[in-house]
């Protein structure tokens, strides 16, 4: 069988792969997209960035670093094109986004054949649009390369001659150098070997001019992929052994792996297996790196092969799987034919027969539809319709010297007529000078009748404005009424503070929505003394999930709840009270106790008071996130009997909550609350609160009051009456907001036994 190898392509603009009778892979070089260059050093682009305050400038530099890290480093090359692009449609810069649509046109098209030709597409739109020809011509080129890597080598064809013909025009030498090397693979794959070597020669005849050291280690890779098919191994080796130093020297990363692939060809052909696989492995790290996936089928091929020549058949049929797989994956039907073939020979060694003849059958319809005598007469006529078109074009160039040369003449006989025509000339002229200032002031008519039309439709607009602000405040009020109307049922539900003096005579309630209506909430309940029991007082502080219309919903559902938990189910201690509310909670919002992600709820501390002789009261107390604070003068004063300007000692007693909400499940079952009986002492002043006040921010640096902070201002006003405790809070807080706004709603509990 035909030894397989590889040769670099060198195409201006992408990379391609091709076949004839062996393996071809084609390296890419991105010619510059703008007519002029600062200096392609990537440092010297770097500190152009930084230095230069230009949105353009930075855009041209972006694209061409990533220019330079293409072959180098694919994601700062994908990081690069990136930015440029990005800057490019903030400023509204079309040249730009059209680089950097071609460029990651580029990036993508190995990997990803639809998004790379989506990129195309939009560079050849974007630069068609602001008539970009050099940027036009070197998508036609990468187009043709798309197209020439999934086989359709008619499309290939036309977006090659396409863009020669534009580089013609323009001059781009580096374009037509690229537009040589593609035209050369047509001839290659047609067989005109000759063909092939003339245009490679012109490539590197143009890029030795240029000094494109990339370009030149590209056509020596061709010239010694023509040599090799020539039975010319060792000028072929000496031609790859050119290009790698080149690329070596430019650390162009793609073009080292392709070049060491070619060399490992040659090294199998010769039986020198260890080396040659070494060079394989090397390239396809490389190539894995770069993201090259059609480089790295070519490379697995030469393992495959490699392999096949040491009769290790069972290691190359799992290579050529894994080539099969990524020919299939990036759609490259070539590549998918010489992995069929390859199989076929393989399975054929190894003694399997029937897979063996399955995929030949299956190299032969891939090849069919590749090399179809259609086809090939197709691109035999396109390649005739390219000569002949040049041909025309430099007849037409002759006869427009020609006709120039002529003009000249006419020129020379026309100065004797010329002054005979002065006076007409004149007074067409005049006649023409008239027509125009006529011409001018019924343009100027008509714009002043299209500006007052426009100023008509402005104050319709304005009306139509005027009329929706109307709309919307009648809206606002309507909205606004039903909240305070809402702020008047929750005031009927919530206990008053007369009916809280009532019942606790020495207390205090600060209670401060945030908005008309609240979240927080407070209730108290005494129960009706009996022969068993003493008299209870009942007081809770609760916190519902939000504030505002939705916390007021909440609270109302809540407080309802506790009734309900103390005054039909007949619940007496405070655990037994806030279990009956979480089970209850569920029902009323038709959630199910085995819902895991339940966010209604409440915080609550709720206690109940019960004296059980002159001096000494006992307290039973659960909470749900919210403490219970007391704070007992260590002196043990009579309060009543101090004077209230002189400090006391006192202690915190701090009792820590259960550590969930009410209306939280854990898991199936409902987990009950903690019951704490507490022995208070006379003069003990107790705290029940939401996390309101310790959350307001406020202060000279703007930072949250902290519990710290609260716990230290109820021991400086614990000699203070109920009454002055609630002045002395609200003013506190007054203080501390100052003119920051209110984060959510308070409420503060507070009494004395």
């Amino acid at each position: 069988m035909k030894a397989f190898y590889r040769v670099f392509v060198h195409t201006g603009k992408m990379q391609r792969n091709i076949q004839w009778k062996a393996f071809f892979t084609l390296t890419f070089l991105l010619f510059t997209f703008y007519g002029y260059s600062y200096g392609r050093n990537i440092d010297s682009l770097l500190t152009l960035i930084r230095s230069n305050p230009h949105d353009t400038t930075k855009i041209i530099c972006y694209n061409f670093l990533s220019q330079e890290f293409l072959n180098k480093d694919i994601s700062k090359a994908k990081l690069y094109v990136q930015k440029a692009l990005d800057l490019s449609k903030i400023t509204g810069y079309k040249k730009g986004m059209a680089a950097s649509y071609h460029l990651l046109g580029t990036i993508h098209y190995q990997s990803n054949r639809e998004k790379g030709l989506e990129y195309f597409m939009l560079s050849l739109n974007t630069s068609k649009e602001i008539n970009d020809k050099v940027t036009m011509s070197s998508t036609y080129n990468n187009l043709g390369n798309l197209y020439n890597q999934s086989g359709e080598y008619e499309k290939a064809l036309k977006y090659y001659i396409l863009s020669m013909e534009l580089d013609e025009e323009l001059n781009n030498r580096n374009g037509m150098a690229t537009s040589y090397n593609n035209i050369g693979l047509i001839y290659w794959m047609q067989g005109g070997f000759e063909k092939a070597q003339e245009y490679f020669e012109k490539a590197l005849h143009l890029h030795k001019a240029l000094n494109k050291k990339e370009g030149v280690a590209a056509a020596y890779s061709n010239i010694g992929g023509v040599a090799y098919y020539r039975g010319k191994s060792d000028v072929a080796l000496s031609y790859f052994y050119k290009a790698y130093e080149i690329n070596k020297e430019i650390n162009n990363k793609v073009g080292c792996a392709t070049t060491l692939a070619n060399i490992s060809e040659i090294l199998i052909e010769q039986k020198k297996y260890e080396e040659a696989i070494d060079y394989c492995y090397k390239a396809l790290e490389i190539q894995k790196e770069m993201g090259s996936i059609s480089d790295m089928v070519h490379t697995l091929l030469s393992v495959a092969k490699n392999y096949e020549a040491q009769n290790k058949y069972e290691k190359s049929i799992e290579v050529l799987n894994e080539a099969i797989r990524l020919s299939e994956e990036i759609n490259a039907q070539l590549l998918l034919s010489k992995s069929y073939l390859m199989m076929a020979e393989v399975k054929e060694k190894a003694g399997n027969y029937l897979e063996s003849i399955s995929y030949y059958k299956l190299y032969i319809i891939a090849h069919d539809s590749l090399f179809s005598k259609e086809s090939n007469a197709q691109i035999a006529e396109m390649n005739a319709r390219f000569e002949n078109d040049k041909k025309n074009r430099e007849i037409e160039l002759l006869t427009k010297e020609k006709k120039i040369q002529e003009l000249n003449q006419n020129v020379e006989r026309s100065k004797n007529s010329m002054i005979r025509n002065i006076l007409a000339i004149g007074l067409i002229f005049i006649l023409v000078l008239a027509l125009v200032l006529y011409n001018r002031n019924k343009v100027k008519q008509k714009a002043n009748n299209i500006l007052s039309e426009k100023n008509k439709n402005i104050e319709e607009q304005k009306l139509q404005i005027e009329l929706q602000r109307t709309l919307l405040e009648q809206k606002n009020k309507d909205i606004t009424d039903s909240i305070k109307y809402a702020q008047r049922l929750q005031n009927a539900i919530i206990p008053s503070y007369k009916k809280v003096k009532q019942i606790l005579p020495d207390s205090f309630v600060l209670f401060k929505p945030k908005d008309i209506v609240s979240g927080d909430f407070y209730w108290i309940e005494k129960s009706h003394e009996t022969e068993t029991n003493k008299k209870c007082i009942y007081i809770a502080a609760a916190d519902c999930t939000g504030h505002g219309v939705p916390g007021a919903f909440m609270s109302i559902i809540g407080h309802n709840l506790l009734n309900q938990a103390f005054k039909i189910y007949r619940k007496e201690t405070p655990a037994a009270i806030l279990d009956n509310v979480n089970e209850n909670l569920s029902v009323m919002l038709n959630q199910p106790q085995h819902d895991g992600n339940i966010k209604d709820g409440m915080d609550i501390s709720i206690c109940k008071l019960e004296q059980t002789t002159p001096e000494n009261y006992n307290l039973s107390w659960a909470g749900a996130n919210n403490p219970l604070w007391i704070i007992r003068s260590s002196a043990h004063h009579n309060i009543n009997e101090t004077n209230c300007e002189a400090e006391l000692p006192t202690e915190l007693l701090e009792f820590a909550p259960d550590k969930q909400p009410v209306g939280e499940f854990v898991g199936e079952t409902l987990k009950p609350f903690t019951h704490h009986t507490i022995a208070l002492q006379k003069g003990d002043a107790v705290y029940l609160f939401s996390d309101g006040f310790a959350d307001q921010f406020g202060g000279p640096k703007g930072k949250k009051y902290k519990y710290s902070r609260f716990k230290n201002t109820l021991h400086q006003i614990y000699s203070l009456t109920m009454q002055e405790q609630k002045k002395y809070l609200e003013n506190e807080l007054h203080l501390w907001k100052g003119e920051l706004e209110q984060i959510d709603d308070i409420l503060v509990v507070g009494f004395r036994v």
